[in-house]
């Protein structure tokens, strides 16, 4: 006789007010930092119950996690899937070079640099945005570029180096900017793009085999 599994008590949390959760998070965060995130502020935003809201995420932290992951998981979507050969591996780096581009100049973006500077942040809050963006972006492209080498698409002994190397020249300058609040420079989707392949282009011939 086989033990049955064990169901976590109280009705499941319906998807709906999962992403009402989220959304009033997120809100939270992008417009006043993460130190202004709390259990009992997220369920009064979010016309939930503590209990609903504690079904999903078991403190503040879990739910700043999901906040950062699910904000920076669209950056990097295009690497989902491994390259089949050299035009996809470029079609999916260009894609997320186009990403991190527009996800730097959007607005949300701008406002999160803004209440995080102005507003003393608890450090674990911070490593936590860290860990759950752009290092997990960064391992993320580790991957792809791996899985590019061990296809024989490129040479990359050091694919952590190599994803870092690319994500330094794609955000350039612009991440300083943004970081002293210099107000960047406004380029067209079809310029985003244009310096995305340039820019892919020149680091793919450094790793060509």
């Amino acid at each position: 006789m086989t033990d049955k599994p064990v169901k976590k008590a109280g009705r499941p949390v319906s998807q709906k007010k999962g992403e009402d959760i989220l959304q009033a998070a997120r809100k939270i965060v992008f417009s006043e930092g993460p130190q202004a995130l709390t259990m009992e502020r997220v369920a009064y935003e979010a016309e939930v119950s503590k209990v609903t809201l504690y079904a999903r995420y078991a403190n503040r932290h879990e739910l700043l996690q999901a906040v950062v992951v699910a904000d920076t998981t669209s950056v990097y979507q295009s690497l989902d899937e491994e390259p089949g050969g050299p035009e996809e591996l470029q079609d999916g780096l260009c894609a997320l070079a186009n990403a991190m581009a527009h996800y730097i100049r959007s607005e949300h973006y701008r406002q999160l640099t803004l209440v995080m500077g102005a507003i003393p942040q608890r450090s674990q809050d911070l490593e936590a945005v860290y860990r759950n963006g752009p290092e997990r972006a960064h391992q993320v492209l580790a991957d792809y570029l791996r899985a590019a080498a061990d296809k024989g698409i490129i040479h990359c002994p050091d694919p952590l180096e190599q994803a870092e190397l690319l994500m330094g020249m794609i955000l350039g300058l612009d991440l300083l900017r943004s970081t002293y609040r210099v107000e960047l420079e406004p380029l067209s989707t079809a310029a985003i793009e244009t310096r995305s392949r340039r820019i892919v282009t020149t680091f793919l011939k450094t790793l060509s085999v």
